[in-house]
């Protein structure tokens, strides 16, 4: 089943599902943990072009954490896996999770059709 997200933007993005998003997400985490310790171990030219990749995949971090906070979810496995999820986040640490972030995921709970 196909999901469709509105952004901020006002544009229409289409997704795969809740747990592809959280997939991507988790990838765009490994992939921020894996470039800031070598950037953090980096010197000179080379810590230049690691810290501007590490603010492009920043920003698509936050990209993808909220669209998998606004993706709705149509069921109730979905709205735990979500849940958890995000408790997850907030508990290690992971990511800074901003107020728009948690109600954009509060909100995508209130509209689960029972």
């Amino acid at each position: 089943m196909s999901i469709q997200l509105v952004c901020s933007n006002g544009q229409v993005v289409a997704a795969e599902g809740v747990a592809k998003l959280i997939a991507e997400h988790r990838r765009s985490i490994a992939e921020l943990e894996r470039l800031g310790k070598r950037a953090m171990e980096a010197e000179g030219t080379d810590a230049i072009l690691l810290g501007r990749r590490l603010d492009v995949v920043m920003a698509e971090e936050a990209a993808l954490r909220r669209r998998a906070a606004i993706a709705p979810v149509t069921n109730i496995a979905e709205m735990k896996m979500k849940a958890a999820y995000f408790r997850r986040l907030l508990g290690q640490g992971w990511c800074e999770i901003d107020v728009d972030d948690l109600r954009a995921l509060l909100g995508s709970f209130t509209k689960l059709q029972s």
